[in-house]
């Protein structure tokens, strides 16, 4: 089971551990890790802690005493998950000295390819102690999610290389035996059996490792750790020529001092469903007050940033929009002042030529007057065009022959540029001549 929060609660002989680890974006955190006195008061002080930190765990892992449940470790031949939990219930009958009524079983399955075997590892309990157990904690405003040996709850982290674990209580120690990704053996021994010596302890781990020989082969156990709160008084190390090491804390709070190292081990681990001691309740976690707040907070933010985008490229459009209106309403209202502008220029462009053509030194009236006394008669113009000195005209004359002589006799007139007589109509002749002015740079429309 994946949990953001995870509550371990783990048993001893005189003593129970809580670690609640809670994991975000941010890393892990410790909300409170506690060690309290195994006694009637423990279920309603846990209850307590849980409730201080005003948050539920998404998880609860309650590790029984280990004098609750039992633990086997089966080998049958490769066969398919689906008939695992079939064959449990029937070989259960066989190993686990309990009537069906009154047991409730776990296990985790791990497939030994090499050897074509599937290795077992079966949890059995009393069904009536764990729920006990489990009704109690929960009466107390503690769910339980699921319930295990701490032995067997700590598998995926020790089971990665073949490790002999000693924990040492008050009354009991423990001898576990990892490898192969799975727990492969366990022993309890009573510290206050009749016989019990530390000898005793060195005798069943070499036992063991012998018993196991077929799987560890000839390199046998790799590294021997040791736990507990109680010293263990015997070193067995020396029995398979290795350093006995302390059992470590996950990487993440390594720093930490004085960790309740099998606990936060428990808590950090994330085990199959199967391997479960009680039955799965799905239940839904509330949401605590602090996930809310931050919840709004960032929902007040996003709502914020998408109002800014908005404004941000809403508001120039709008405001483009409504200038680009008010532009159109106020050329409405100057278009006749516009077209009165328009007539006013062009005015001022006709009394402007007006004022070059008066102010020159041959005025049109004169060209006209002078060109009016010099062509014959029956001589009439259709147009006039004066630009740069030159004066140009086209019409029609009965005498064009004539025309040449009365300009040059003109003395406005230096030369003549063009003299052109087209065809006759009737008795009169189309006439296009060009003549130059004297002293003349304007340009004039006559």
């Amino acid at each position: 089971m994946s949990a953001k929060s995870t509550l371990c609660i783990l048993f001893r002989d005189e003593t129970v551990d809580a670690v609640f680890v809670d994991r975000t974006l941010l890393g892990a955190q410790i909300k409170f890790m506690e060690r309290l006195p195994r006694d009637e008061l423990v279920f309603g002080n846990v209850a307590e802690r849980m409730k201080s930190v005003e948050k539920t765990p998404a998880r609860v892992l309650l590790c029984v005493p280990r004098d609750l449940a039992m633990q086997r470790t089966l080998r049958y031949p490769a066969m398919a998950p689906a008939d695992i939990a079939n064959m449990i219930q029937f070989e259960a009958t066989r190993h686990v000295p309990l009537a069906e009524a009154d047991r409730t079983l776990a296990w985790a399955a791990v497939e030994a390819v090499e050897e074509k075997q599937v290795v077992l590892n079966l949890v059995a309990a009393r069904d009536a102690d764990i729920r006990e157990l489990v009704d109690r904690f929960e009466q107390a405003g503690v769910p339980i999610d699921e319930a295990l040996p701490f032995s067997a709850a700590v598998y995926p982290v020790l089971g990665t290389a073949p490790t002999l674990l000693a924990i040492s209580d008050a009354r009991h120690v423990e001898l576990c035996l990892y490898g192969g990704g799975q727990l492969q053996d366990s022993q309890v021994l009573p510290v206050n059996a009749p016989g019990f010596s530390p000898a005793r302890v060195l005798t069943a781990a070499r036992q063991m490792a012998a018993k196991n020989k077929g799987w560890l082969g000839m390199e046998g156990i790799a590294r021997v750790l040791l736990t507990g709160p109680a010293p263990l008084e015997v070193d067995l190390g020396t029995a398979f020529g290795l350093q006995a090491q302390p059992l470590e804390a996950p990487i993440e709070f390594a720093a930490l001092e004085e960790p309740l190292t099998d606990a936060l081990l428990a808590a950090s681990t994330e085990l199959p469903m199967d391997l479960n001691l009680v039955e799965h309740s799905a239940r839904k976690v509330p949401i605590s007050k602090r996930t809310v707040l931050t919840a709004s907070l960032c929902a007040l933010l996003a709502i914020e940033l998408i109002a800014w985008v908005g404004f941000k490229t809403a508001a120039p459009a709008v405001q483009r929009k409504r200038v680009a209106e008010e532009i159109s309403k106020v050329r409405r209202r100057a278009a006749p002042i516009q077209r009165m502008k328009d007539k006013n220029r062009e005015m001022r462009k006709q009394l402007y030529r007006l004022d070059e053509i008066c102010s020159s030194h041959v005025s049109a009236m004169q060209i006209w007057g002078g060109l009016s006394e010099l062509l014959p008669e029956d001589t009439y113009l259709q147009m006039a065009y004066y630009k740069n000195g030159l004066l140009s005209f086209r019409g029609s004359s009965k005498e064009p022959d004539l025309l040449p002589e009365r300009l040059m006799a003109s003395p406005f007139v230096e030369a003549i540029s063009k003299s052109e007589i087209g065809k006759k109509e009737g008795d009169y002749h189309s006439i296009s001549m060009s003549v130059t002015l004297r002293n003349r740079d304007e340009e004039t429309d006559i």
